[in-house]
């Protein structure tokens, strides 16, 4: 269960709710590459300064089922392609945390401590696409989509053994020892003599 604080209590019980969306990408040496808000100034949330302007479109999470299985997804503006270099050196992997964050109802202005905002998805990058339209106005937004924080319980793997697999993790297991590369009748002793 998720534990509001009052000023987000506030928030949410009236109407209407005036929220925005925060995200942080940071890589894999934990620096921040891109720090962005769909608010229309640049916010401080916590630490980090989110500066406005490029998030097109956030896929907020939907509960689907019993254990969500769905893909946390957004999008950003690219008009100049000018993150191409980065996306083409791979974002896969770097790490994503977005925040809903909450306007007070009376001011108006945000709330901008970590306690006032809901961690919305944290978790990795898995999938990177450039989307161009080339309508009349046109417009290329890179889609990115993030890891599902369940995503690892439809996954099925098949596990490859070997006397020398096992023996690197423990010395003292001898439960790969007879297996052999081909084929071959083993016999095995089963109970007691």
């Amino acid at each position: 269960m998720i534990a509001f604080s009052t000023a987000v209590r506030n928030a949410i019980v009236n109407k209407p709710t005036d929220f925005f969306h925060c995200i942080k990408i940071t890589d894999n040496n934990n620096t921040v590459w891109k720090a962005l808000t769909t608010h229309s100034n640049n916010i401080t949330v916590g630490t980090t300064a989110y500066t406005s302007g490029s998030i097109i479109k956030v896929d907020n999470p939907q509960i689907s089922t019993s254990v969500d299985r769905e893909q946390f997804k957004f999008a950003l503006a690219d008009p100049t392609f000018a993150d191409a270099a980065r996306v083409e050196s791979s974002l896969i992997g770097y790490r994503v945390e977005a925040r809903l964050c909450f306007l007070d109802y009376s001011t108006k202005q945000p709330l901008t401590s970590l306690t006032d905002t809901i961690l919305m998805y944290a978790g990795k990058i898995e999938g990177t696409a450039y989307i161009i339209r080339t309508e009349e106005k046109g417009e290329s937004l890179l889609q990115i989509s993030c890891s599902s924080p369940m995503g690892d319980l439809d996954l099925k793997r098949a596990i490859y053994l070997s006397k020398e697999f096992i023996r690197s993790r423990n010395p003292d297991d001898s439960s790969c020892d007879t297996i052999y590369g081909g084929s071959g009748v083993l016999q095995l002793k089963w109970g007691r003599k």
